[in-house]
């Protein structure tokens, strides 16, 4: 008897109904059948039989054993296992080394664990000013970046690869020719300098090239703080603000607690007066006027939702509510209230003005009004306005002097770097890190003239990307893991940065 697998069976439905999988099938063809006989492409009629199936499974068990024996071949790998291991190595047991991570202007202490000569964990420093023990997603992912196998590993010209040498031949004679020039034509595009070891070669490279041009450019840059500042107090400043001793605090589109400025020390302080500890503890209360949904604004207490068009408007509002105020009217502010009641209207925001207004008032000195980096620098001016007219100056606000005495904007210095490129007054450009044909302003063009109008463009880069393709040159940058350096925390705190192991592809630091 003819045995038939279960599985090709035609199921029938209790109404009686047949199904079948195709015409072939319900045309009963022979073709049809022999497919169900042998399901499989092959040896599936040896499946029937109990002696060829043994052998037929005799064959799979060598087959399968001789591939796993090809597969258990140890892969080579450029970072070695140690033959040796020195004093200060156990087995089995972490060692944790103090350093930093720079990403734009923000300097984050660490505390890094190593296993066996491996960085494997990074956590907050807790004597650190910017972490306090804790950190943010960035820094979280940056462990993953030192072990990314589409890291850059070489140096390339062109789609060439080359060595260090190669390059190093090349650099030789070009800038010996740039030196007796002056560095006429030279140029230099980094992100934010944050290292005072950095700025200090900055410093000897414009004394060997006096006519070279170094500009620094980031696409997400704190230029409306710094500009708000310099126009409130005359020289750019950076905010600090003591949310652990604020008991109103007022978001003027700013997610402080996430994304923007010491978001992981503001969420350590904040949090603070988050917690009841005591039977009388009081919390504090957050406003936000924001226009898209944030981190901050998920904290709220009250939280208004305004287009980012009316969010000027309606500080200004506020600020004239507030200045209207008999015991704030002895404040040397009178040209600037001026301009306030002419510009503001207070009527579309309604309770919302008057409210937080007499808030702010009841606790002058123990409030805070913080502005976010996307609006404009007039806001950020009355927001300093405002803080210092309540008090707050001093005790719950603090400012410090920036990283540079004379504050130009980023977009405004990329901008002229872009026009003499066009201008053909760019012989050679080194950017530093970043991807500047990626996220430099889509009306610049910056990619394009870059390959078209810079005969010579060397890019230092930890990845293959998009000003790597248009540039002459890629030299493979090493991660903050491998190379020494130091950074500035955004409150000046200085830190060191120490490798926890040899640059895995030989790549090279600014």
């Amino acid at each position: 008897m003819k045995i038939i697998p279960k599985k090709i069976q035609i199921e029938e439905e209790p109404n009686g109904r047949k199904y079948w999988r195709s015409l072939d099938q319900l045309a009963d063809k022979p073709e049809f059948k022999k497919i169900l006989e042998r399901e499989f492409p092959e040896f599936a009629s040896e499946m029937l039989d109990p002696i060829s199936r043994r052998k037929f499974l005799f064959l799979m068990g060598a087959s399968l054993s001789l591939a796993g024996l090809t597969a258990c071949r140890r892969p080579v790998h450029k970072i070695l296992p140690f033959a040796k291991l020195n004093e200060e190595t156990v087995p089995g047991v972490p060692i944790y080394y103090a350093s930093v991570m720079s990403l734009g202007a923000e300097a984050t202490g660490l505390l890094v664990r190593s296993n066996e000569g491996r960085p494997t964990k990074v956590e907050g420093n807790p004597g650190h000013p910017s972490s306090l023990g804790a950190t943010n997603a960035f820094v979280q992912a940056s462990i993953l970046e030192l072990y990314d196998p589409d890291r850059s590993q070489s140096v390339l010209q062109g789609e060439t690869k080359k060595s260090w040498q190669d390059y190093t031949n090349f650099a030789s004679s070009h800038f010996a020719s740039l030196r007796d020039k002056k560095g006429a034509g030279l140029r230099v595009l980094s992100g934010r300098v944050n290292s005072a070891s950095l700025a200090d070669t900055r410093s000897q490279f414009v004394q060997v090239f006096p006519e070279a041009k170094w500009v620094e450019y980031e696409p997400i840059n704190d230029d409306n703080m710094l500009a708000g500042s310099a126009a409130a107090f005359g020289q750019p400043l950076r905010p600090h603000y003591a949310f652990d001793k604020a008991d109103v605090v007022l978001s003027i589109d700013s997610d402080f607690l996430c994304m923007e400025g010491q978001a992981t020390s503001n969420l350590k302080h904040y949090s603070k007066r988050r917690r009841v500890t005591e039977h009388k503890a009081e919390l504090n209360r957050l406003y936000v006027v924001e226009s898209q949904f944030s981190v901050t604004g998920a904290a709220a207490d009250h939280r208004l939702r305004l287009k980012t068009s009316e969010i000027k408007n309606y500080l200004f509002a506020l600020a004239s509510e507030i200045l209207r105020t008999p015991e704030l009217a002895s404040q040397d502010i009178q040209p600037i209230t001026n301009q306030l009641f002419k510009s503001a209207n207070a009527q579309p925001y309604g309770k919302w003005v008057a409210a937080v207004a007499k808030d702010l008032i009841k606790n002058k000195g123990k409030s805070v009004i913080v502005a976010g980096s996307r609006q404009p620098a007039s806001v950020h001016a009355v927001v300093h306005l405002l803080n210092k007219v309540l008090g707050n100056e001093g005790e719950t606000v603090k400012y410090t002097r920036s990283f540079s005495e004379q504050f130009s904007p980023m977009l405004d210095a990329l901008k002229e770097l872009t026009k003499e490129i066009e201008q053909g007054s760019v012989d050679t450009l080194l950017i530093l890190g970043g991807n500047p044909a990626f996220d430099a302003p889509a009306d610049l063009d910056f990619g394009r003239k870059l390959k078209d109008k810079v005969p010579v463009s060397v890019r230092l880069g930890l990845y293959e990307d998009e000003t790597s393709a248009v540039s002459k040159w890629h030299i493979n940058e090493a991660h903050y893991l491998e190379s020494w350096s130091d950074a500035v925390a955004y409150d000046g705190t200085p830190a060191i940065q120490q490798p926890l192991v040899e640059p895995l592809y030989e790549g090279k630091t600014a």
